[in-house]
């Protein structure tokens, strides 16, 4: 079982410095001055495009000067948050993202230190939190819990997409502490693979061990996940990332496999055979695949099918979409799609979900390029692009130049993005662009490392 009193103690002393370098700057005396962060930066020529090479040095900068402001507010403004609640970890994931590619982008050990306490932190708070996993009212033993009160009822308040979307961020920083040569990559390995993934492999009271590696694995791995594409896709990324940190109880490249075969598999026609088809056994929701759409003007994309089975026929918002995106540039990082599925994506986005001639950055709700209203989101305020559409700028330049010119525009305001979009407004989308940006332009970034 695990034991919080495993945790590594990080250098706290630099830790918190850390952190309140971090506050300080958002909070400093200059603060009171509309143009405070504005003066804090340093300003680009004008004179030539801020994307001009004699630039990239001033913009390199001010991108992490920016990323410093703007994280340390969001420091001072989440102080106090709880770290065992669901829909925190749910987003912390992408706080992490942003960490490990400021630490790509700088070589600065200091935002892996913070990622790797963000992380700490959570999981001491979930372990001291544990409850009752519950299985139609029977108990399952109790778990480390990232509590969701949405499923409080069925599950006890353990939820496995919570759980996922969390563990996917833990294991991003895992692979780079273990690149970085730290050894508390290992203890977040254990915290996933013991207490998230073997947690919701024997969920059900009928599947046992020798279920799951058996001839029929796949069937009843499918059998453990919620249908939703969302949990699917980022178990997928899980297994990836276990199997590369050396783990072998579980057979997580063959699943890891059977699930991007059958989420990112390209679909010509609805009624296409099912990918692993001797493993469906009634497991596979009609949303699977990746449609294949070809436009008049000759360019081909990809269509990623609602998150709900019942809606397969629907087009995914943008939005929830990111994970197929980050999917698919994980799985071509380590060989198991083709570039064609990339490439076909890179034509969504630049087609069907940039909308250039409504704003420099307007971004479509949804990846057919239509744009109703998402969850309350008016047209263009649900477009988000900076946890998943993003990863596409190492493959395409004209992608590239958009996101950092996107992320340049933040910095000033964001003057050019629509009013309220979420790409400027929600939690960690600043801080995610800024951070992508200055890896994309750094001598050091590797963007094509994943993560």
């Amino acid at each position: 079982m695990w034991m919080s009193r495993r945790l590594p103690h990080l250098p706290t002393a630099m830790a918190l410095a850390f952190t309140w370098l971090f506050i300080g700057l958002a909070v400093s005396p200059v603060r009171g001055s509309p143009n405070a962060r504005e003066l804090l930066l340093p300003s680009l020529n004008v004179k030539v495009s801020p994307l001009a090479k004699e630039n990239l040095p001033l913009l390199y900068e001010r991108l992490v000067a920016a990323f410093t402001w703007d994280y340390g507010s969001h420091l001072k403004n989440n102080r106090d948050r709880n770290l065992a609640d669901g829909m925190t970890i749910y987003y912390a994931r992408q706080e992490l993202q942003a960490l490990t590619d400021m630490w790509r982008a700088t070589g600065d050990s200091l935002y892996l230190d913070m990622a790797a306490n963000l992380i700490f932190q959570a999981i001491a708070e979930a372990t001291d939190h544990s409850r009752p996993l519950l299985w139609y009212g029977q108990d399952r033993g109790d778990w480390p819990c990232f509590y969701h009160e949405a499923v409080a009822t069925q599950t006890g308040g353990h939820s496995q997409l919570c759980d996922f979307q969390g563990s996917a961020g833990f294991l991003n920083v895992a692979i780079v502490l273990q690149q970085a040569g730290r050894p508390e990559w290992s203890l977040i390995a254990d915290f996933v693979e013991r207490q998230v993934v073997e947690k919701w492999l024997f969920y059900r009271p009928s599947i046992t061990k020798a279920d799951l590696v058996s001839s029929q694995s796949l069937e009843y791995l499918l059998a453990a996940l919620n249908s939703g594409r969302d949990v699917r896709e980022h178990f997928a990324c899980i297994c990836l990332d276990l199997y590369w940190l050396g783990r072998r109880n579980w057979p997580y490249e063959k699943w890891a496999k059977l699930l991007i075969d059958l989420y990112l598999a390209p679909r010509h026609d609805p009624n296409d055979p099912v990918p692993w088809s001797s493993a469906r056994a009634g497991r596979v929701p009609p949303n699977w695949g990746l449609f294949v759409r070809s436009a008049p003007e000759g360019h081909t994309w990809l269509s990623v099918p609602n998150y709900e089975p019942a809606r397969w026929n629907e087009p995914a918002d943008t939005s929830h979409a990111n994970r197929a995106a980050w999917l698919a540039i994980k799985a071509l990082a380590d060989g198991f799609v083709d570039r064609d599925v990339v490439d076909g994506l890179i034509g969504t986005f630049r087609y069907r979900i940039w909308a250039p001639e409504k704003g420099p950055f307007y971004f479509n709700n949804y990846v057919d390029g239509s744009d109703g209203e998402l969850d309350g989101l008016s047209a263009g305020r649900g477009g988000n692009i900076w946890f998943g559409w993003h990863r596409l700028a190492p493959y395409d330049e004209t992608v590239k130049a958009l996101i950092v010119s996107m992320a340049y525009d933040l910095t000033t305001g964001g003057v050019n993005l629509p009013e309220g979009a979420q790409n400027k407004v929600m939690l960690n989308a600043q801080t995610c662009l800024e951070a992508w940006a200055a890896r994309l332009i750094s001598d050091r970034g590797q963007p094509f490392q994943v993560p």
